[in-house]
């Protein structure tokens, strides 16, 4: 994806640092018959050469050098050094064998920046989804969700936002339905939203996840805050999988990624899609200009 985007790196006005290893990049280069060239406003930034580059095969080396260079973005964005942060996908079960302990980059990221209150949006031209929790097993998703979590999110939304028309959506099929189906909205989520309202916020819910998301894409709705992973990136990857944006909300810095993994099945064949690596590029620079 990188090395399809070079071209529309240097077609921007802006200076790049892309974190790498040199080697990888020449290994896939030359064999996907990709040139090589380094636009004039883009520089390698190579803390971690790799040894062996095996397309599709996974190492603890190529693990490590996951690591390392998320680890040089942050330094380098603490340092002032770089103002926005674009990821490319890293596999999660790669890395844990390079020492990573964290459930995603998001969880990683929030770490080295020593942000408390984070939040993972994603979005596209037809709809944006926040999450109260990301990786984690759905049966345990009910005890994390909280009143505190939620009025947190919802500040976190608003604020990048400006204001924006959140819909809160429901943990439980009807909204719980007056608690036949659990209580969570009755106890947690509803509660959240109501104080929210009282600090300014305009949040609506809870609201039936059949039915919020429907209401979202027809315009009543600017984003939909989820209880839990696929609650939110279902829909946004049905409505618009590879044109979509994931963006960290909270942190001290831009930060935006793509809204797909790292394909290793189609590795080294030439098929990948660059639309959402460049797509995530163009909104970092949105939110640039936006907080500038």
């Amino acid at each position: 994806m990188l090395l399809k985007s070079l071209n529309f790196l240097r077609s921007l006005p802006y200076k790049f640092l892309i974190y790498g290893s040199k080697s990888a990049l020449s290994y896939y280069a030359k064999a996907l018959n990709l040139p090589f060239n380094l636009p004039p406003n883009a520089s390698l930034i190579e803390t971690y050469p790799l040894k062996t580059t095996v397309p599709g095969k996974p190492d603890f080396d190529a693990a490590k050098a996951q690591i390392e260079y998320i680890k040089k973005a942050v330094e380098d964005a603490k340092k002032g050094k770089i103002s926005a942060i674009v990821t490319l996908p890293i596999n999660k079960e790669t890395a844990a064998k390079g020492g990573f302990k964290f459930p995603g980059h998001t969880e990683f990221l929030a770490h080295l920046f020593g942000t408390k209150n984070f939040a993972m949006m994603l979005a596209n031209e037809k709809l944006k989804v926040v999450l109260v929790t990301t990786h984690v097993a759905l049966k345990d998703v009910p005890k994390l969700i909280t009143e505190e979590k939620i009025l947190t999110t919802l500040h976190l939304i608003h604020k990048t936002l400006k204001n924006p028309k959140i819909a809160v959506a429901a943990l439980n099929p009807h909204a719980g339905e007056g608690g036949l189906f659990g209580d969570e909205e009755i106890k947690i989520i509803a509660p959240a939203v109501e104080k929210a309202k009282s600090e300014g916020i305009n949040a609506v819910g809870p609201i039936s996840s059949d039915t919020v998301f429907v209401r979202a894409v027809k315009g009543e709705f600017d984003v939909v805050l989820c209880m839990y992973h696929d609650q939110g990136l279902i829909p946004i990857k049905l409505l618009g999988f590879g044109n979509s944006v994931n963006v960290t909300l909270g942190l001290p810095v831009i930060r935006t990624s793509v809204d797909h993994g790292t394909a290793y099945d189609i590795a080294g064949k030439g098929i990948a899609n660059p639309e959402s690596f460049q797509l995530a590029v163009k909104t970092a620079i949105d939110l640039l200009t936006a907080t500038s």
